[in-house]
């Protein structure tokens, strides 16, 4: 199996582990292994969706990624300056 390939499977498998987490009120989206989850999976899948050429899949998968790290880097705040989760 080719290295990208094996890369976006285990990109795939953090994806849905972490949305089937969340929608099951296990670990919230704002929460560390959410985002890191998310901006991880989603940067795999796009480095193989750049390999093969799936310009509109990899375009989204950035993005979505670089939305994750960001809130790593900057979480949402309350109004009091904390953190929301």
């Amino acid at each position: 199996m080719e290295l990208t390939m094996a890369g976006a499977y285990l990109g795939m498998l953090l994806v849905l582990a972490a949305f089937a987490f969340e929608t099951r009120a296990i670990i919230s989206s704002r929460s560390f292994a959410y985002l890191t989850s998310m901006g991880i999976g989603e940067l795999l899948l796009t480095v193989r969706a750049t390999v093969t050429g799936e310009w509109p899949f990899a375009v989204l998968g950035a993005i979505w990624a670089a939305f994750a790290f960001y809130s790593i880097l900057r979480p949402v705040r309350s109004t009091d300056g904390n953190p929301l989760d």
